[in-house]
């Protein structure tokens, strides 16, 4: 029996086994087996005469050998395998979404925002809104300029009225939002993200 007839025969056997494991892998390991076959033919023992039915027993008991050391290695290939692909699919932890209250204590026109004032924030970045819910708003971070990691964060607007200056919030609107204290002032900058506005964060927190 060749490398080919024994992997035809192992996956016949138990075709979940070896379809969970790459190819490379049951290649590398029908050769692995075959090899300690072949090592194990040439360990010397006692002298004695050899008959055809010896031979024949002999060589039925190295075929079983290899399969069975083969389904083994298989097994254990497959179960590291499917161990790493399930880590590899649940080991990105994506972190808990910024909490942020809007502050609306202000009834005055804003000025507007310069560089300086963008400073004075430890939380800024530019996000899109993805949902509302009462006064619940969550955006998708796009891009941070300082103070987080976070891949989202959600905003109360707790009964909040700034007047003309008070922001929507538009669910797909993009928004370049600061904040300190977890409290989004409404004249501190945060604005629908404009090519202007984004280049004045830009020139505030870059580097």
């Amino acid at each position: 029996m060749n490398d080919d007839e024994l992997l035809a025969r192992l996956r016949a056997a138990d075709p979940a086994v070896t379809a969970s494991a790459p190819a490379s892998d049951i290649n590398r390991l029908v050769e692995a087996a075959m090899t300690a076959d072949n090592q194990t033919r040439r360990t010397p023992s006692a002298t004695r005469a050899v008959t055809p039915i010896d031979r024949t027993a002999r060589r039925s008991r190295r075929i079983a050998f290899a399969a069975a050391a083969v389904v083994v290695l298989v097994m254990g290939a497959g179960a590291v395998w499917q161990t790493g692909a399930d880590h590899g699919a649940g080991g990105a932890q994506q972190t808990a979404p910024l909490a942020l209250t809007l502050d609306g204590e202000t009834s005055a026109k804003c000025m507007e925002p310069t560089p300086d004032l963008l400073r004075t924030f430890e939380i800024a970045f530019e996000g899109s809104v993805t949902s509302r819910n009462g006064d619940q708003v969550v955006f998708r971070i796009d891009h941070w300029f300082r103070g987080g990691d976070a891949d989202t964060a959600q905003l109360t607007n707790d009964g909040a009225d700034g007047g003309s200056e008070t922001l929507a919030f538009e669910i797909g609107q993009r928004y370049l939002v600061t904040a300190q204290d977890g409290v989004v002032p409404v004249c501190g900058g945060t604005n629908i993200a404009t090519a202007e506005g984004t280049a004045l964060f830009h020139r505030a927190f870059d580097k």
